[in-house]
């Protein structure tokens, strides 16, 4: 009973799709804007861009620095000394030890210098901007490069579907065909090339969705090549594909004011102004 157990959980263990996670479009996304090392960067420069804004406030206050040092020096043999008579006795004393120290305070305060001081913060928080808009930038490209192949993934494997209908009806048009073939009403030839023909199509749509599934995983940069990774394919997709499409117009203003990459742009002309 116990080998039994084991033998079947092995099998289960074993089967590559049994428990294979099929992500979804926006699975895909999600992990992807949480793992992308280059968004990671994109982040550290924001950070860094945000110290740089908090320093240049800084410099508007005054500084001080007070610095102090010490020497202390002994020697036990000097060259000269104080000597003093003392009930009849000649006495000699000397300084061995010596001691100097040196104070400093110094006290710092731009009070003006042509504005410099107030227009670098603002050039700094333009810069910060720039670098928020660079995130933006990277995730947008990010999730268009996610959806084209993902779209991709899903025209291929309808395309697989038929033609491997189309294969199968191919192969049964061969089984009925041979009759035809012996009385020599059709050719072998053009009944085995149709199947061929099918077949092969069937293997090119096989290869293009493995490929298409590779690039998913390079831009998700899922590194683990033991790990299943199968795409979730929608039931029904037709409210998406006959969703009306905005006009050009429509487009191309709402990319003028929305697009982060024009933001930016214009963030980098008022900086250059400044």
């Amino acid at each position: 009973r116990w080998t039994t157990t084991l033998i079947s959980a092995l099998l289960l263990l074993a089967s590559p799709s049994a428990n294979a996670r099929k992500w979804t479009l926006q699975e895909c996304i999600d992990y992807a804007l949480a793992h992308n090392i280059q968004l990671r960067r994109n982040l550290l420069s924001r950070q860094s861009a945000h110290e740089d804004v908090l320093q240049s406030k800084a410099e508007l206050l005054p500084s001080l620095t007070a610095s102090t040092s010490q020497n202390v020096s002994y020697n036990p043999f000097p060259e000269s000394g104080r000597q003093q008579v003392a009930n009849g006795y000649v006495e000699m004393t000397t300084d061995k030890v010596y001691y100097n120290g040196s104070y400093a305070v110094s006290f710092d305060w731009t009070i003006w210098n042509g504005n410099q001081n107030r227009m670098k913060i603002q050039q700094k928080q333009l810069t910060e901007q720039q670098a928020e808009l660079d995130s933006a930038i990277t995730a947008n490209s990010i999730q268009e490069q996610i959806a084209q192949i993902y779209v991709q993934i899903l025209y291929t494997h309808e395309a697989l579907k038929v033609n491997r209908q189309s294969l199968d009806y191919s192969q049964a048009n061969e089984q009925r065909g041979k009759e035809m073939v012996e009385v020599g009403q059709f050719s072998q030839a053009d009944l085995s090339a149709q199947r061929a023909s099918d077949e092969y199509n069937v293997v090119a749509q096989e290869s293009n969705l493995r490929d298409y599934t590779r690039q998913l995983k390079q831009i998700l940069q899922l590194t683990d090549d033991g790990e299943d990774f199968e795409v979730s394919i929608p039931d029904d997709v037709t409210g998406d594909a006959l969703a009306e499409i905005p006009g050009l117009q429509t487009v191309y203003t709402h990319a003028l004011a929305s697009r982060p990459e024009l933001r930016q742009q214009r963030l980098a002309i008022e900086s250059g102004e400044l």
